[in-house]
């Protein structure tokens, strides 16, 4: 087995663990009635303080991630998840603990989501890069179907159970401990050298291209937000459908998503495309949203929700490519964590952001709230049309026509 085979093996391994926050979701109504003397606001922070610990470990992995081996941060991802995950069904005594056990998870998430794009920089040529990119998400969405399909499962034997889910992390962490090579952030295997494709520049310039990235994937992390916090009102307060209507909708999401990364590849051949994908993305995701606002049935919902999951894949593979064009290598891990950070950001806004600004233009409905998402995904597509942003990062790294292959 190559060492290219085995470094994806590993990567992608972990990458299913990006999703873990997720994993408790089918059981939020079961936690409330058990703990009837909380809110249903503090209930659902079970869902919400692993973003915000994912934020913080996004901020101490730029301090510290040229000084502690790969590897170290790759395990302590699964391991933060299974011991965040599988405490709380053996000591799940009080809702307080939970909140401290999710937290736990969301460092491992935290660990995951960093870990694994500055592993493809460094143990993936840049020619095959954009395409591991996007076969990653791939699995991101495949964990996202394993937490919540399987722990909704298991939550039919009581929301305790649901937590077993968690332990999927354990074979993730045999696979990344033999999978993934053990090397300090100085020295890369020899078989991923130094991208020699990142631009020229001051050494240790970060420069403003990292946050710019950071604001295209927070926008798209919002956008994707206002679509998951708003299907059910359309659906079930519009007379279209049920919960069951719902999980078909979000499931289609998932898999526009999954077709995405099998497909991007082959699509990103075309330099005009590749140039412009972000662009394009987030088009097609506003189109999605306006597609949502006015859908008559649920059929039609679900070929909106089949392009704005295919238009967040497109998000989260090109990204992280963009930066490692942009950045000089040793300053990748801390750009990466930029990226973390506004795409954590994207998904802890949106609701705030979105329904405010709906609330003061509009009328504040379901519908008014994908109108204003698109909105707001259009003019950023506007403006990264205008300036070729892109375009002129993937030029000056002069990568080869089907280089992304």
């Amino acid at each position: 087995m190559s060492k290219d085979t085995k470094a994806r093996i590993g990567i992608f391994s972990l990458t299913l663990l990006s999703m873990a926050s997720l994993g408790i979701t089918p059981s939020i109504a079961l936690i409330m009635a058990a703990f009837p003397e909380s809110s249903a606001t503090e209930v659902q922070q079970l869902t919400a303080i692993p973003n915000l610990v994912a934020i913080v470990m996004a901020l101490l992995f730029s301090v510290g991630a040229n000084k502690i081996p790969r590897k170290v941060v790759a395990l302590a991802g699964p391991i933060f998840v299974a011991l965040g995950g599988l405490l709380p069904y053996f000591f799940g005594n009080s809702l307080s603990f939970l909140l401290v056990c999710s937290g736990i998870v969301g460092a491992g998430v935290g660990c995951v989501s960093n870990i694994t794009q500055v592993l493809i920089t460094e143990l993936v040529s840049p020619e095959k890069r954009q395409a591991t990119m996007a076969q990653n998400v791939i699995f991101v969405n495949i964990g996202a179907i394993i937490m919540t399909t399987c722990g909704g499962m298991l939550a039919a034997g009581g929301w305790k159970n649901n937590y077993l889910i968690y332990l999927v992390a354990v074979p993730v962490l045999l696979l990344v401990a033999v999978f993934i090579p053990f090397y300090r952030p100085d020295a890369a295997p020899d078989a991923a050298p130094a991208d020699a494709a990142a631009p020229a520049g001051p050494k240790l310039s970060l420069g403003v291209k990292p946050f710019i990235v950071a604001g295209i994937i927070l926008t798209v992390n919002c956008v994707y937000s206002a679509f998951a916090n708003n299907a059910s009102i359309l659906i079930i307060n519009g007379g279209l459908g049920d919960s069951g209507a719902v999980g078909i909708v979000n499931s289609v999401s998932t898999i526009g998503g999954m077709v995405a990364g099998v497909i991007l590849g082959k699509i990103l051949e075309n330099r005009t495309i590749q140039r412009m994908s972000l662009a394009l993305g987030l088009i097609l995701m506003g189109a999605g949203m306006v597609t949502m606002a006015f859908a008559p049935s649920v059929a039609v919902m679900c070929v909106a929700a089949f392009f704005i999951g295919f238009a967040l894949s497109i998000g989260f593979a090109q990204c992280p490519f963009v930066i490692s064009l942009s950045v000089a290598p040793m300053l990748i891990p801390t750009a990466i964590s930029m990226y973390s950070i506004g795409s954590s950001l994207g998904g802890t806004i949106s609701p705030t952001l979105i329904n405010g600004i709906a609330g003061s233009l509009l009328s504040g409905s379901g519908a008014d709230c994908c109108l204003v998402a698109a909105g707001i995904a259009f003019v950023v597509a506007a403006a990264l049309l205008v300036t070729g942003f892109q375009g002129r990062i993937i030029d000056n790294a002069a990568l080869p026509q089907g280089a992304q292959e």
